[in-house]
């Protein structure tokens, strides 16, 4: 790689550069308050994502702190990992061989934390929290793989990072929070060149948060954005200091796994750890079963990118694993209710429930309920199932439209089209076991008055 210069002299006056994808940065996300507003505070962290973008900050703070207004002896700054529970061994074993030694050597305090449980009020557990970190501590009481499977969902494309926000960013905030002594602490984060829109939707969320609270509790800084290093940027900087090929930290259960990683890569990650790949096809077959549109990928699923791939190990282990592992009969009931109409929302504001203002044409909100009707062996589940049929004079339906093993159900109630609202849905399911019996809140009034009058 040709020796780069990370920094600018004085970053005070430095502008808006060129990223290696050609683009400016937005003045709103790299502006010189922002900066400012950074380097004022008391207590400065690094939010230490594990992968290469993270490291290349981390590293180049360790070269240069005072670059960053950060004191030459660390003192004013700690780096903070959130650990999901779910991140590839190959990730640890970098973090813990490469970075965690100079982090021992200039005594740089490392907290790493996690949820404590399912509901925000569990709040967090800190794992680890010291100047002299050995060790990475990669799961946690409640895990976003924990949360996947009781609910039966892999994480949606649709929702953007939402499973980042509830297991990365509310687990380090509550513990920085908790720290700051309602004094504003600096935030930086390892975004790189390329990732401009990440950063402007964090100063959003930010810039609400500061309004709830009263005051400026975090100040956000993207160093890597700022000076226009890509993706390539980071990787040569990390492969000069550290002599790795590091590759970007992320779920394997990421429906951005294509983002994150070129896809070739990601599938190679998946053929060297085909447990994990096993794992993953099991959940979204899972929720596929649940809901046919419940794919890993927003317009195609794992288990066919796997297959294309042949990957037989990571096959073999996920039919092993339906084959071995207990199964479950569900009854899932969903209630599409129709979406408001936009003059109703005009001029009946945030809240309004005259179903006259209603439109059977905008999908409004859909009520979920599912329960456990037996659990067995795979054999004794499809045997159950299949006896249902028979009391309900109902077929069973076993479709390898939407994945590729096959889901067998019998519905009782099927809507007349996935257009409609106002319509309902009811069926039974076979599928593994562990998820939770759940039922959104007023999914019963809300069935009860739909399935009235069909």
């Amino acid at each position: 790689m040709t020796s780069l210069t990370l920094f600018e002299p004085d970053l005070d006056e430095a502008g808006p550069v060129t990223s290696s994808s050609g683009g400016l940065a937005p003045a709103e996300v790299a502006s010189t308050a922002a900066l400012e507003s950074f380097r004022a505070t008391k207590h400065k962290s690094l939010n230490f994502g594990l992968g290469v973008d993270s490291t290349a900050l981390t590293l180049a703070i360790i070269n240069d702190p005072a670059a960053f207004g950060i004191a030459k002896d660390f003192s004013d700054f700690s780096i903070v990992t959130a650990m999901t529970g779910f991140e590839f061994p190959d990730t640890i074993a970098d973090v813990e061989n490469h970075v965690l030694p100079l982090l021992r050597e200039k005594g740089i305090r490392y907290t790493q934390v996690a949820r404590a449980g399912r509901p925000d009020s569990a709040g967090v557990e800190v794992l680890s929290d010291t100047t002299n970190p050995g060790k990475v501590f990669s799961r946690g009481p409640w895990t976003l793989m924990d949360e996947m499977e009781e609910n039966g969902t892999v994480p949606q494309y649709a929702g953007g990072h939402a499973c980042s926000q509830k297991h990365k960013a509310f687990s380090i905030e509550r513990l920085q929070l908790q720290r700051s002594g309602g004094q504003t602490v600096g935030k930086l984060f390892g975004y790189n060149a390329d990732e401009y829109k990440r950063a402007a939707k964090a100063n959003k969320f930010q810039a609400q948060r500061n309004k709830k609270a009263g005051y400026e509790t975090f100040a956000l800084d993207y160093p890597l954005l700022r000076l226009g290093w890509g993706r390539e940027d980071v990787q040569g900087y990390v492969k000069d200091r550290l002599g790795i090929d590091m590759a970007k930290s992320y779920c394997p259960v990421c429906p951005f796994s294509g983002v994150c990683s070129p896809q070739p890569d990601h599938l190679k990650r998946l053929r060297k750890y085909p447990d994990l790949a096993a794992r993953v096809l099991r959940l979204e077959y899972l929720a596929m079963a649940l809901n046919d549109n419940m794919s890993l990928y927003k317009e195609d699923t794992l288990f066919r990118r796997v297959t294309d791939d042949q990957n037989t190990e990571a096959l073999g282990q996920f039919n092993a694993r339906l084959d071995e592992e207990t199964w479950a009969v569900y009854r899932l009931r969903r209630a599409y209710a129709p979406g408001r109409r936009p003059e109703c929302k005009t001029a009946h504001g945030d809240r309004c429930t005259k179903p006259e203002c209603r439109d059977s044409s905008i999908k409004g909100t859909v009520y979920r309920s599912v329960e456990t009707v037996r659990t067995g062996s795979r054999t004794e589940a499809g045997a159950f199932l299949h006896n249902a049929a028979t009391a309900l004079n109902r077929p069973v339906e076993h479709s390898t439209k939407a994945h590729g093993v096959g889901i067998d159900r019998v519905h009782t109630r099927v809507r007349p089209n996935s257009k409609t609202y106002g319509t309902v849905e009811d069926f039974y399911v076979t599928a593994p076991a562990g998820v939770q019996d759940k039922a959104r809140d007023g999914f019963a009034d809300v069935w009860a008055a739909m399935t009235a009058s069909q």
